[in-house]
């Protein structure tokens, strides 16, 4: 197999771009490694997070979204947050408001439907009415960005909780979201 790969030429000798970059100082035992450090603490703390999760599932299932906002454990909008929001809040928020949204089918990869093309002409037998890009249009637009742009390893901001809600419909179990004072940072967990 391999000699197929080195007589057709298409056999990469870079290795780099399989396991990423390795430096010196990934195998230094006199500094510690910030990511492997990282990974394996998330990998001791997997169990408990993921018992937390099933608990507060429990804990959560048979209340409504309106009742969540009624005992304040979740904000009274989807829109724009308040002011006393924090990342901590808003994180404990995301994990109750996952628990109501319906991821859609793997073969959905853009937000899209009959009235979300633009078709942007003047017309001037109705005294120059403009039949250009609606608020849906413009919407279903600014979501398919953020996708492109969190798919491709990238950060990207939302502005509304109702943004952070369409995009857990496609990655509800890759997305990760950080408060900001006013904004959240998006992005898919690698």
């Amino acid at each position: 197999m391999t000699t197929l790969f080195y007589k057709t030429g298409a056999y990469n000798r870079s290795h780099s771009s399989f396991g990423g970059e390795i430096d010196l100082d990934d195998f230094s035992t006199n500094s510690p490694n910030k990511k492997r450090i990282n990974n394996q603490a998330d990998a001791v703390n997997l169990q408990n997070t993921l018992e937390r999760e099933k608990k507060m599932k429990e804990k959560y299932r048979n209340i409504t979204l309106e009742e969540l906002r009624e005992m304040r454990l979740i904000s009274n909008t989807d829109g724009r947050p308040s002011t006393s929001l924090t990342d901590e809040k808003w994180q404990q928020e995301f994990l109750l408001r996952k628990m109501f949204v319906t991821p859609y089918r793997k073969e959905v990869k853009k937000l899209g439907g009959k009235f979300s093309r633009e078709s942007g002409m003047w017309n001037n037998e109705t005294m120059g009415e403009f039949h250009g890009q609606t608020n849906w249009q413009s919407y279903c637009s600014y979501i398919n960005d953020v996708l492109n742009n969190i798919r491709s390893g990238q950060t990207d901001y939302c502005y509304y909780i109702y943004q952070i809600t369409e995009l857990l419909k496609f990655h509800y179990d890759t997305l990760k979201t950080r408060y900001c004072d006013g904004y959240w940072e998006v992005w898919l967990k690698a």
